[in-house]
C-alpha cells in the first residue's frame, strides 16, 4: 500500500503526525525535482518502524550510515572486510558494532543525530515537492543505529530549529484564534520552555495575541510555537468567529427598523485541517 500527496497541500509536520499515531511501519520518500532553494533536485528517504523515525538517507544502497561512520575515521583499514560481513547481516549495523566493542552509546547517538535529525530538520525548509509513504518495506538494517525517535518528537525537534517558516506559513494560526488542550495530565512529549509555557495557556479563551503579551514573545513567534503544538496533537486552534449572528435595532413599540449581519473571519486551513484529524481520531 502506497500514499502519495503534494507538500504544497499536507505539510510534513502533518504527514509525521499521521504516521506516528497510525504507528506506521515504511519508507517516506520526499523528492521535488527542482528544490526552489538550490534549483536542483532534492531527494530523500526516511524509514520508519511503529511510528517512529529508524533512519534517514539520501541513498539506498545501504552505505549510507557506513560512509558516515568511515567520515569520523572510526573505522580503520583493518576491519573494513568484517564491517562488510556485519552489513549484510540482518541486524542493525549501529547495535552490531556496539556489541563488538566498535562504537561506543555516545557514538550511537552522534551517528543518529547526523544521519536522522539532521536531515529530516532540512526537510521543513522544502516548499513544493511530491511525497511517497509505502507501507510494509523492509526496513535497511545496514542503515540503522539501532536508536529511534517518535515521529511527532521529530517533528518538534526540526521545527525548533527552522529558521526559514516561509513555507509553513500559510498553516500557522491565526492571532485571533484561542487553544483548546487536548490531553489531561502532563505531555508526554518533551517540550521546552516556551511550549511548556503556551499550552498551559491553552484554554480555549485566551487568544494567541493576549498570550503573546502575558508571555513576552512576539506574536510572529508564538505563532510558531502553538503550529508546533498544535501538529503533534497537544492542543487544537480555535477561530475567532461570531456564529454570523444578525443584530436588530427597534423602534419603541418592537418594529424593526434596521438588521446588519456580523461578518467573521475566514477559517485558517490549519484548523480546517486539525478539525477533520480531531473528528476522525474521535471516531
Amino acid at each position: 500500500m502506497a500514499i502519495t500527496g503534494s507538500l504544497s497541500e499536507f505539510s510534513l509536520p502533518e504527514i509525521f503526525q499521521f504516521l506516528d499515531q497510525g504507528q506506521k511501519t515504511g519508507i517516506l520518500t520526499i523528492r521535488d525535482p527542482q528544490d526552489l532553494r538550490t534549483g536542483k533536485p532534492f531527494l530523500r528517504y526516511i524509514w520508519l518502524h511503529s511510528g517512529r523515525v529508524v533512519a534517514a538517507g539520501d541513498r539506498l544502497d545501504n552505505r549510507g550510515l557506513v560512509q558516515l561512520i568511515e567520515q569520523r575515521g572510526w573505522i580503520s583499514d583493518r576491519l573494513r572486510p568484517d564491517i562488510e560481513k556485519l552489513v549484510a547481516e540482518n541486524v542493525p549495523l549501529g547495535l552490531n558494532l556496539k556489541s563488538l566493542g566498535l562504537l561506543q552509546p555516545d557514538q550511537l547517538k552522534l551517528l543518529f543525530s547526523v544521519q536522522v535529525l539532521r536531515q529530516v530538520c532540512a526537510l521543513f525548509q522544502i516548499e513544493t515537492g511530491q511525497f511517497r509513504f509505502e507501507a510494509k518495506t523492509e526496513l535497511p538494517k545496514a542503515e540503522m543505529t539501532g536508536l529511534s525517535l517518535p515521529a511527532t518528537e521529530t517533528t518538534l525537534m526540526g521545527l525548533r530549529s527552522l529558521k526559514d517558516w516561509k513555507a509553513l506559513q500559510s498553516k500557522l494560526p491565526e492571532p485571533n484564534s484561542t487553544l483548546f488542550n487536548l490531553i489531561t495530565g502532563e505531555p508526554q512529549l518533551r517540550l521546552d520552555n516556551q511550549e511548556n509555557q503556551v499550552w498551559r495557556c491553552a484554554d480555549g479563551a485566551t487568544n494567541l495575541k493576549k498570550i503573546a503579551e502575558k508571555l513576552q514573545i512576539p506574536i510572529a513567534k508564538l505563532q510558531q510555537v502553538a503550529f508546533r503544538l498544535i501538529v503533534v496533537g497537544l492542543v487544537e486552534e480555535v477561530p475567532d468567529i461570531d456564529m454570523g449572528m444578525t443584530v436588530v435595532e427597534a423602534d419603541g413599540n418592537g418594529t424593526s427598523l434596521t438588521s446588519s449581519k456580523v461578518e467573521h473571519p475566514e477559517i485558517s486551513n490549519s484548523f480546517l485541517q486539525s478539525l477533520v484529524g480531531f473528528l476522525q481520531h474521535k471516531v
